[in-house]
């Protein structure tokens, strides 16, 4: 049978006795490598040709991101695993960008650790329950942000339509000037009032000097 073949990078010497022996006792896995920064992995990186890193974020002389993105430019067919203190979104989606194919925290039990490591071998993104919670909330928080974002920018229509009212031109004189009916401009105008979330068109002004569109 072919072995799972395991770096470790982390500077924290009893984290690594501790993987270490608990990864020796599992027939489908081999340790290839124990450092405790990431230049020291990457100077053997083309040597051992890992299938799977372990690495945390904080590490002297390169962090956990660094050398994530360089193990996975030189040898990408190397999964990584972050295996962390910090459950902060901002780092797991630091990892995620620079292409971890897994996020632990460093509480997480030698079950899940090992099925983790098979998982992402078989090439599986394995992310548990309370980080893929945190990875998808983000991504909610994010949509819904583009989406508030896109429904504030105004049409190519409502622009010329802002500019003609900036002039004080009536709805009759902008419908004529544009080839609208009354209705057309009307409707345009409490459009671009809902956007900007202006509660009037003194509102709408304000928020058009403000944004340099007129």
């Amino acid at each position: 049978m072919n072995k799972i073949g395991i770096v470790l990078v982390d500077d924290h010497h009893i984290l690594l006795d501790g993987l270490n022996a608990l990864l020796k006792k599992q027939k489908d896995m081999e340790v290839k490598g124990i450092f405790t920064n990431g230049n020291e992995l990457l100077q053997q990186l083309e040597k051992l040709l890992p299938d799977v890193a372990l690495v945390d974020i904080n590490m002297p002389e390169m962090t956990g991101v660094e050398l994530t993105l360089r193990i996975k430019k030189h040898h990408p067919a190397t999964a990584v695993i972050c295996l962390s203190m910090h459950d902060s979104i901002d780092y797991i989606l630091e990892m995620v960008d620079a292409g971890v194919s897994g996020y632990l925290l460093k509480n997480t039990n030698d079950k899940e650790l090992l099925e983790a490591i098979r998982a992402v071998h078989e090439g599986k993104l394995y992310f548990p329950a309370e980080i893929a919670a945190k990875i998808t909330a983000e991504a909610i928080r994010t949509r819904k942000g583009e989406e508030q974002e896109k429904e504030m920018n105004l049409t190519d229509r409502e622009l010329e339509i802002l500019k003609l009212i900036f002039k004080e031109y009536s709805n009759a004189k902008i419908a004529a000037e544009l080839f609208i009916s009354e209705r057309t401009v009307e409707t345009h105008r409490k459009n671009m009032l809902r956007k900007t979330k202006s509660a009037s068109m003194l509102g709408l002004m304000k928020y058009a000097m403000e944004h340099k569109l007129i």
